[in-house]
């Protein structure tokens, strides 16, 4: 097996991953990374993405693409032997983590899906494999089961928003939802990266990959939560509310109506994409979902990864 570059199509025809979509992908200009894993018939068995930043201007910081939580790498492993399987596995890993050392980087962070759990070529190559959660909803279960499976603090929010006269309904005006995700934002005192929120919303977004839901009271829109999707997974990509007109369940009741919207369409999952923020992972949890861990990898040169070590301790 090799890998090497491939363009957008190739790699976007090979995966149902809405992360690898063609149209995804083109929202990310020349600092795009498109890799496939190409068999010994020099046939595209799998491939992953990454991102290419340059930091202080000479500092080569590869990592993932902005609001896309894994690298996405994926490999048809077509063995049937359970060890066979194993094996196949790992010599794709091993394949990859050689890979991505020979890279001229000065600091590699990479996101790995959930299902690559071997960490041990990671680990002879010197980097340091991270655990992160993520709570995944399985619709595969009916709505009354999904809700039942709800805290009983998001169940209350939620009682109470409706009895407040909160409605809660499906949004194609996406400016309305950047308004609220900008407001969020702006509350937090955290930089918003809005060129990248504007092409996401107004060049990627459409009926056919994404949704919205917008809570409104009195008229005003008060809460939204933004999804994208793809066959199998739906993803709680972008949140916010109105923090002067606010409701404790007008967030909760977007999210709801977001899971029960991606049961509609079929979906057999719904993820949080994840936090490790205490806050935000109590929020998220309340809604009854799978807790999941996946990992990233990450490494360093000297002396960056000494200086690393001061400010991002538990990932250097």
């Amino acid at each position: 097996m090799q890998i090497k570059e491939v363009d957008i199509q190739l790699l976007a025809e090979k995966s149902n991953s809405v992360f690898l979509s063609e149209k995804w992908l083109m929202l990310f200009g020349s600092e795009l990374l498109c890799y496939g894993i190409f068999n010994k018939a020099n046939q595209l068995v799998g491939g992953f993405t990454m991102r290419l930043e340059k930091k202080l201007g000479f500092v080569n910081f590869y990592h993932n693409l902005q609001y896309t939580p894994t690298i996405n790498l994926f490999f048809e492993n077509k063995a049937q032997n359970k060890a066979k399987l194993l094996s196949e596995n790992k010599k794709m890993l091993k394949l990859f983590a050689d890979f991505i050392d020979k890279l001229p980087y000065h600091i590699i962070t990479l996101y790995l899906p959930a299902n690559h759990i071997d960490m041990q070529p990671f680990y002879w190559k010197d980097y340091k494999a991270i655990p992160n959660f993520t709570y995944i909803v399985n619709l595969n279960r009916d709505i009354q089961e999904i809700e039942k499976d709800y805290s009983t603090e998001r169940r209350n929010d939620i009682k109470k928003a409706i009895k407040d006269g909160v409605t809660t309904k499906i949004c194609t005006d996406y400016k309305t939802v950047k308004s609220l995700i900008t407001n969020t934002f702006d509350r937090k005192d955290t930089a918003m990266d809005e060129q990248m929120i504007n092409k996401i919303l107004f060049e990627f977004a459409n009926k056919d990959n994404s949704f919205a839901f917008v809570s409104h009271r009195n008229n005003l829109p008060i809460a939204t939560s933004f999804c994208i999707y793809d066959n199998d997974k739906a993803y709680y990509l972008l949140g916010g509310y109105d923090s002067k007109n606010k409701h404790a369940g007008a967030g909760a009741m977007a999210v709801s109506e977001a899971i029960k919207h991606s049961k509609q369409l079929g979906i057999s999952k719904f993820d949080f994409e994840g936090s490790m923020l205490p806050e935000v992972e109590r929020y998220f949890r309340g809604f009854g979902g799978d807790l999941t861990p996946y990992y990233s990898i990450n490494k360093a040169k000297l002396p960056i990864e000494i200086a690393l070590k001061f400010v991002k301790r538990t990932h250097f």
